[in-house]
C-alpha cells in the first residue's frame, strides 16, 4: 500500500473526526456566547435600574435646590419668617386654633 492509498483509506475517518471537532467547537462557542449575552443582559438591566434610581435622586435634589433658592430669595419677607416659625418652631398666631388628628399619633 502506498501513501496515496493510505490517504484515501483514512480520508473518511479524518473528515468525520474533523467535522466532529468543528461541530463541538461551534456548540461550545454557541453556549459561551449565550452565557455571555445573558450575563450582559442582566448587567444592562441592573445598570438601567441604577440609572432610574439616580435620576429620581437627581430630581429630588433639584427640587430641594429650587426650594432652598426660593427660601433664600424670600428670606427677608414676613411670609418666610412666619413659615419658619410655623414649621421649625411650631408656633401659631394668637387667634388660631390647632386641631390634632387622633388617627395620626
Amino acid at each position: 500500500m502506498n501513501k496515496y492509498e493510505k490517504y484515501i483509506k483514512n480520508r473518511s475517518k479524518n473528515n468525520s473526526r474533523f467535522l466532529i471537532i468543528v461541530l463541538f467547537v461551534f456548540i461550545c462557542t454557541l453556549f459561551i456566547s449565550r452565557a455571555f449575552t445573558n450575563n450582559m443582559k442582566k448587567e444592562i438591566t441592573s445598570l438601567n435600574q441604577d440609572i432610574k434610581v439616580t435620576n429620581s435622586k437627581i430630581k429630588k435634589v433639584r427640587k430641594d435646590i429650587d426650594t432652598i433658592k426660593s427660601d433664600y430669595d424670600n428670606r427677608n419677607t414676613d411670609e418666610f419668617k412666619e413659615k419658619i416659625a410655623r414649621e421649625k418652631l411650631g408656633m401659631i398666631k394668637k387667634d388660631e386654633y390647632v386641631y390634632k388628628d387622633e388617627n395620626n399619633k
